[in-house]
């Protein structure tokens, strides 16, 4: 699973675009440290995936 970080939010959050191109947010200890734009996340370092699922929200939200 190799996701490319859009953003850096802090140490312990980043967004991601997966596979798909959906974006998702991820949380763990130190996932987001020493990470910039383009870099792939460590995936032993993920602890939560929150995801948007609903199209209609996802279009609200863009």
């Amino acid at each position: 699973m190799s996701m490319k970080i859009v953003k850096v939010i802090n140490n312990n959050t980043v967004c991601v675009l997966d596979q798909k191109g959906k974006e998702q947010i991820m949380s763990g200890k130190g996932i987001g440290f020493g990470k910039k734009y383009g870099d792939t996340v460590d995936n032993t370092r993920i602890e939560k995936i929150y995801m948007i699922t609903d199209s209609v929200l996802r279009k609200k939200l863009i």
